[in-house]
């Protein structure tokens, strides 16, 4: 089977310095934008339903339920976000709504791409526009 090949865009990064700990995705996919919006709002929405019973084995059972519930919706959307299976790395074999000094380890995973992203885009951004430039300048 021949290959087509051309950049995509696609990095790879690592997971807290941990180099088996590898997730691949285009940070200056603009949908990325659009696909984080829509996710922020299923996740919040799924996590403020989120209410835990403390009792007996019915309860327990219920909660680890929910809880399981809520893992796979988060772990659907950041996939959702990334347009990549990079949940599983992240977050390894904990809960995303583990808490880490107050915030959800999903919030810290995000809040740390976040950067990434931004900078990503910013120079695809300009990248486009001296381009757009050398052809639009010609016109004047």
């Amino acid at each position: 089977m021949q290959s087509l090949n051309f950049n995509d865009g696609y990095k790879e990064f690592c997971i807290n310095n941990d180099e088996t700990r590898v997730i691949r995705f285009n940070p200056a996919d603009y949908g990325m934008l659009e696909r984080f919006s829509q996710a922020r709002k299923n996740i919040i929405k799924s996590v403020d339903s989120l209410e835990l019973k403390a009792g007996g084995e019915d309860e327990l059972d219920e909660t680890a339920g929910l809880l399981t519930e809520v893992r796979n919706l988060i772990y659907e959307q950041i996939n959702y976000i990334f347009d990549a299976d990079v949940a599983k790395v992240a977050f390894g074999n904990q809960s995303p709504i583990s808490t880490v000094k107050g915030k959800f380890l999903f919030e810290r995973f995000l809040e740390a791409a976040g950067p990434f992203i931004e900078k990503e885009i910013k120079a695809e951004q300009a990248a486009s526009q001296r381009r757009i430039e050398k052809y639009t300048k010609q016109v004047r």
